[in-house]
Formats: C-alpha cells, structure tokens, sequence
C-alpha cells in the first residue's frame, strides 16, 4: 500500500519469488477486492508453488473473506477496526456489533479450513480492556493467530511493551506486531513487542508501506539476528540484493544513509575511522556487511586520512610512499574544500598528477558525450581514447541511459566477457550540486565497480562506465605482463 506504487504481474511475481528465497515465511500477497487485476496476480503467485506459506488482506465481511478463498492462499489475513475513533467516524458501529461481526466472519472463513490471522486495526488507541475481549472473543471463534497493529505509529516501545504483555497473558495463540513508521519507532516497537512475547512480525523490505512506511525487514531481522540471538528463516546474505529488487521495482530509492541496505550504511570517510577499520572492522562496524550481501567502501574527501589514501591507491595496484599520500591528501582536501566530491576517476587523475603512476587511468578517456532523443528512441554517440587512438561508438535504446548501456554491453561482453550487473544514479537535487553514479560489472565471480561524479548524471554515468572498463584493461594488462 505504498503510495505511487502500481506492480505489474510480473514484477509482483518476481518480488514473490525473491522473497520466498530469502526464507521469508508468511507472504502478503495483497488484496484481491481492490481490483480484477490485483486478484488475478495473487491468482498466478500461488500457482508458482513458493515454499513461504501466502496470505491475502480481507475485510470483516463475506465478500472479502470469499475473494480470498478463491484465490487459494494458505493464510487470510482479516482485519477490523477496534479503536473508539475508528467506531465513531469509519465503521459507525458500537463495540459489541465489532466483536460480533469479527466472530461470525471468522468462524465462516474457519468453516472454509482456511488459517485466519486476525488484526485489530488501530489497537494501540484502542482501550486494553476492550481489545482483550476482542482477541478472546476472535480465539474462540477459532482464529489461529492475532494482530496488534500500531497503525499510525503513535505509540512508543514503554506502551507497546505493557500492550503486548498484557495480550500475552490473556490469550493462547500466537502474536504478531504491525508497525508504522510514523514517528521513527517502527523497529524499535517491533523488537520490545518480541520482547514482551510477540512471534510474529510483520514487515517490509526497505520498510516502504502507507505514509511514512512500515518496520524495515532488514533491520528487524538483522537485530534479531545480531542483538538478540534470535535466528529467523532470513537468508541474511540475500537480504541487499532484495532491498535492490524491490527498489528497482517500486521506484522507491532507498535513502542512503538507510541501516543495513542504505549505500553509506558500510562506508568510511573520516581518517579516523577508516584507520580503525583497517585495523579491525569491529571498531566502527556492528556486523560485518559480507553477512547482509555488502561490501565495505572507503570513500575520499575532505575528512579523509592518509590511511584511506594508501588503502585505495593499494586497491589500485599503486603503492605510495609517505610524502606521495600527503600529497595526494592534500590535493583531495583542497578539492573537498571546493564542494567537489572524489570519485574513482578523480582520485586516479590525482595519483596519476601527484605520484607520479602510470597512466593505466588514461587508457580510455572520455572526449565527448552527444545524445538524441525522440519520443521512444535515444541515440548516444560516444567519442572515446582508447591507449591513444579515437573511437566513435553508437548506442540505441529506450532512454539516454539504455542507449548508453547498449554501447558497453556490446564492448563489455564481446571483448572482456562481463556483464552489467547492477547501476545507479544519484541525482541532485540542485543543478548546482554533483550528481553521482556506480556500475557493478561481473564475470566469474569477479566484481568491478566503477564510479563518477559530475554536474551532468548523464556524463557521471558514462565516467562510471568507463571508469570500470578501465579498470578491466588495468587488470588484464597485468595479466599479460
């Protein structure tokens, strides 16, 4: 239910799959009352035969609870409202017509040998009296599990502790915990809810959902995982390259500064802390990012440390002596003072002017970038150095990025035999500020990632692309040497 988000079929399918092998057990699949479609793409999930069990959001009503039986899932998810707000100004009904209504249509979707899951929409503004008479009420009815959701993220973890405990000694089936992000306490209510005895949690990758969103899979189970010692299903290796899928999917970009998934989440800038890093990862990282799928970066600025320059110019082949790397530092402390951000590409031309290396970076250069766009076709002409000769390469595709992409999948594929694997583009939010982009390439379990920054995405893209290919040339020269 994030907001702007419309899934083909087929992404939904693939979304499925991915989750269901990163050991998720339960599936929401979604919501078949809201449209023809939407029903039909749960239809097709639950013929893929997943190992994790699908379960489809029901109203308190037959209609609801009949489209979720046609649709063959293991689990119904039905919900009602419970909080007085909600009876007043939605439902406008009293409490008692509530419970009797959430126990008839248990007990009709029971009759049907469906597992029901029951939530008490807004229950953490719904009196703890009251919601213990529904939840033994829907028990009865034969309900296998129950929900306390935080639907609006108003409550805090002293609240969600006494709430849940409180469940916890009055009912006898398992608790689930559905929290929202509103407030920033989705994860932390999740984890006391855990605590104070909830099994179940619902949540999201990359924590998208209605509003602000909803408890951040990743973080909640790496937590568990890593806090508490609680193992879950979670396959936890897997759990960046699904962040990517769903944020390539959805179009919602993950927030770099993001726990676990975001892309500084395992880089170092400060002197300080990339010296510890080298020394011993633990000083300035709680996991190591191999278990969730990453890799650690050391990132160039301004509060960088001559530590940091000789481990990347080492990454690079080049080793410095100490005069060189405060040279070096000095030149991208100077840069960073002009609101310049080091990328790759730049940190190699000022090795290349500083230090006095080889000029491997130089094997191919960019000359220049020209792009034409229709309205379903993009053409980019690339004019490119290669070790002192000059090329014009064409592209073609959908988009300015496709077309550019096609010129380097031909190159990539045919002369080194990698393969893009994965791309982004930061863009900025002012014409005045850099943009930024990476391109992961790989070939037999070999990984390259090359970089640019610049005012133009468009040209930082094309660095990044060129920046890797030259790091493909670096190494295949010294393999020839």
């Amino acid at each position: 239910q994030t907001p702007g988000v419309a899934l083909t079929t087929d992404a939904k399918i693939e979304i499925a799959k991915a989750l269901d092998d990163l050991g998720v057990d339960v599936i929401e699949l979604g919501f078949p009352t809201v449209s023809k479609g939407e029903e039909e793409a749960i239809k097709k999930i639950t013929r893929e035969n997943l190992n994790s069990k699908t379960c489809v959001l029901a109203r308190a009503n037959k209609l609801d609870v009949d489209k979720a039986i046609e649709c063959d899932v293991d689990w119904i998810h039905i919900f009602i409202a419970t909080s007085d707000i909600h009876l007043k100004y939605k439902l406008r009904m009293s409490r008692e017509e509530v419970i009797e209504k959430a126990v008839k249509i248990i007990e009709y979707a029971r009759d049907h040998d469906v597992v029901v899951h029951f939530s008490a929409e807004d229950a953490t503004r719904t009196y703890l009296d009251y919601l213990i008479r529904v939840f033994k009420a829907v028990e009865e009815a034969g309900a296998n599990s129950i929900d306390i959701p935080d639907t609006v993220g108003f409550a805090v973890p002293s609240a969600i502790k006494i709430i849940v405990s409180t469940v916890k000694k009055n009912i006898g089936i398992p608790i689930a915990i559905h929290c929202h992000d509103d407030m920033g306490l989705a994860v932390a209510n999740s984890l006391t809810a855990v605590e104070s005895g909830a099994e179940i949690i619902h949540a999201t990758v990359n924590g998208i959902g209605e509003r602000a969103g909803n408890t951040s899979l990743e973080e909640v189970a790496v937590a568990l995982h890593t806090l508490y010692g609680i193992r879950t299903n979670i396959k936890l290796e897997k759990i960046y390259e699904v962040s990517r899928l769903v944020e390539k999917l959805t179009g919602i970009i993950v927030p770099k500064n993001k726990a676990i998934v975001g892309e500084n989440a395992f880089s170092h800038e400060s002197g300080i802390h990339v010296h510890g890093v080298i020394s011993s990862p633990q000083t300035y990282e709680p996991i190591e990012p191999e278990k969730v799928g990453r890799r650690r970066k050391i990132i160039l600025g301004k509060h960088s440390g001559k530590h940091s320059v000789v481990e990347l110019a080492r990454r690079f082949g080049v080793e410095l002596t100490d005069a060189q790397a405060e040279e070096v530092l000095r030149e991208i402390k100077h840069r960073g003072d002009l609101g310049q951000k080091i990328s790759d590409v730049h940190f190699l031309e000022i090795l290349t002017k500083t230090a006095n290396t080889d000029d491997f970076n130089r094997r191919i250069t960019i000359r220049s970038i020209s792009i034409h766009s229709s309205e379903n076709t993009s053409v980019a002409l690339l004019h490119l150095n290669i070790l002192g000769e000059s090329y014009v390469l064409a592209g073609y595709g959908r988009s300015e990025v496709e077309a550019l992409l096609n010129i380097y999948r031909e190159c990539l594929k045919k002369t080194y035999g990698f393969n893009i694997n994965d791309y982004r583009i930061w863009l900025s939010p002012s014409p005045r500020l850099f943009s930024e982009s990476e391109i992961s390439l790989s070939r037999d379990g070999e990984e390259i990632v090359g970089k640019g920054v610049h005012l133009s995405p468009l040209i930082a893209f094309t660095q990044a692309l060129v920046n890797a290919l030259n790091q493909i040339m670096e190494k295949e020269g010294r393999k020839n040497d």
